[in-house]
């Protein structure tokens, strides 16, 4: 295994890890007692804006693991397949749909609130749990990516000058 993989191997184990612990560690889904005579208006606006981002998280996290399992298989062939640029590719793939299990999870956590008629806990353990890491996640996801693009970048303009620099050889005369 060359230095190269061992690195990838690292990142990626350490990302897989990450995301295995915040799964095992989820507060148990626990609402209590609801109290019926709470003004319910207040608690639907937070929660239809709170879920106007995560709708808006999952539609970009779905396309952005289309693009990366676009660029793993090939369809842009500008990207080379280093071990780094799959490990990155790879890492954000899992942290987008980590990102999307995490909305989804949510999104069933307040349909639970709904038919229990039960808004006021909206700030239950469980739920702010499900909804920050589906932030984190997607956050993470980005920023592997953007990763990715920067040394792709750097790849790229390390490339051309070298390919510049061997090109100045020519005759003088």
């Amino acid at each position: 295994m060359t230095f190269k993989w061992g690195v990838a191997i690292i990142i990626g184990g350490a990302i897989v890890i990450y995301s295995l612990w915040r799964f095992h560690v989820v507060p148990p889904m626990h609402i209590g007692v609801c109290d019926p005579t709470v003004p319910n208006e207040q608690y639907q606006k937070t929660v239809e804006l709170l879920d106007s981002i995560v709708q808006l998280g999952l539609t970009l996290a779905t396309g952005l693991i289309g693009l990366c399992a676009a660029l793993m298989i090939g369809l842009q062939g500008g990207l080379r397949m280093t071990p780094r640029n799959v490990t990155f590719l790879v890492g954000s793939v899992i942290c987008l749909a980590q990102a999307i299990i995490y909305g989804i999870w949510w999104k069933m956590g307040v349909a639970n609130l709904w038919f229990n008629e039960c808004w006021e806990k909206i700030d239950a353990d469980f739920l702010q749990y499900r909804y920050s890491n589906s932030y984190y996640f997607f956050m993470l996801g980005i920023a592997l990516i953007s990763i990715l693009v920067v040394v792709t970048a750097l790849q790229r303009s390390e490339e051309e000058s070298v390919s510049v620099g061997g090109a100045d050889t020519g005759n003088a005369g």
